[in-house]
């Protein structure tokens, strides 16, 4: 019991202050640098040449603002500068989305991991570093991170397994393809709420193919899913790496720890912001990893694995294996139970 209220403490510590850290590097430098006076100039009042995304989105001229700074952010990452980091951290935050509502799916939940369009939409304002590092203490501190198999208490049904990708499928994978191919500020506005849209592909799903007539395992689903992740994520890092020089793999990749001067071009600023993003968002969920292991030994195993295979295929990559040997054995467990 010692050891679990340790645990616990040390989860709240870690994550709080990434949570802080997040809004100081993400938040902080933003508004220090002139980026955010950047996004919000073009958002006038009226369409200009000079403000091409200043439009009617919603009709609520606040809302519109709002939606025009970001549409003007997201835009700026289109650019060959910006672009293959964006979808290296779009695709590296494949897997954390598909666990989160895998474990919104377990019938032995608790209830701050029941909705977790909620944590996605807050993301879309308030960044996914800080939210998401929110999102792991709270995981942790519910007792989800460990929760013991209790049979179909904390099985993913097939038809939830299914239905979550069929989600992922619409509300991100389709409504993220066309945001970047097709780079129209009213489809990157309806971006803005994917969480939504995914959630409502989901429960549509189910009602079609709902969980009483498909009450078995989605083991194999979820396998697949974070097996396809690991693949694509790792091969993607894999080319960015090899791909490139130091110089090069610097500039993509790492942010800049103090605040960019405000001559800074906005394509160069908006990489910087979601390399902070990123570093935050993909480094609480390697740390919440940690909290999988039963027992110290396993929890070493983790941290050695995440360690050694960050570098070498990807966070996001090195958070799929975690996730799936999680999934793994919470299966395990559910077969040796019925046996018994």
């Amino acid at each position: 019991m010692a050891l679990f209220r340790l645990s616990n403490l040390v989860a709240l510590l870690t994550f709080s202050s990434l949570t802080f850290l997040a809004f100081n590097f993400i938040a902080g430098h933003g508004d220090a640098s002139g980026f955010f006076d950047k996004l919000s100039a073009p958002c006038l009042n009226i369409t200009t040449d000079e403000a091409p995304f200043s439009l009617p989105y919603t009709g609520i001229q606040p809302v519109d603002k709002t939606l025009c700074g970001i549409i003007v952010f997201f835009h700026a990452s289109f650019g060959p500068e910006v672009a293959p980091f964006l979808i290296y951290f779009l695709l590296s935050a494949v897997p954390i989305t598909g666990h989160a509502y895998f474990e919104s799916s377990r019938l032995k939940r608790p209830f701050l991991m029941a909705y977790p369009v909620v944590f996605f939409q807050v993301m879309q304002l308030l960044s996914f570093g800080a939210t998401f590092s929110v999102y792991w203490m709270l995981f942790i501190l519910s007792g989800a991170s460990r929760l013991p198999s209790l049979g179909r208490q904390t099985m993913v049904t097939k038809a939830h397994a299914q239905a979550i990708m069929f989600g992922i499928f619409i509300g991100l994978v389709i409504l993220t393809g066309c945001m970047i191919i097709l780079q129209d500020p009213y489809i990157t506005a309806i971006w803005q709420v994917f969480p939504i849209v995914l959630s409502v592909a989901t429960s549509l799903h189910l009602l079609v193919r709902p969980a009483s007539l498909y009450p078995e395992s989605g083991f194999s689903v979820i396998r697949g899913f974070y097996i396809l992740s690991f693949i694509l994520i790792s091969s993607m890092h894999i080319t960015l790496i090899t791909s490139r020089g130091i110089e090069e793999l610097k500039v993509l990749m790492l942010p800049s720890i103090t605040v960019l001067p405000s001559s800074t071009s906005i394509e160069l600023q908006a990489l910087n912001l979601l390399q902070w993003d990123a570093v935050f968002g993909l480094l609480s969920a390697l740390l919440a990893t940690l909290w999988f292991g039963r027992n110290t030994k396993e929890t070493i195993v983790l941290l050695a694995w995440n360690l050694l295979a960050s570098p070498l295929v990807g966070p996001g990559a090195a958070f799929a294996a975690s996730a799936l040997w999680r999934e793994s054995w919470l299966h395990e467990e559910l077969i040796s139970d019925k046996k018994e």
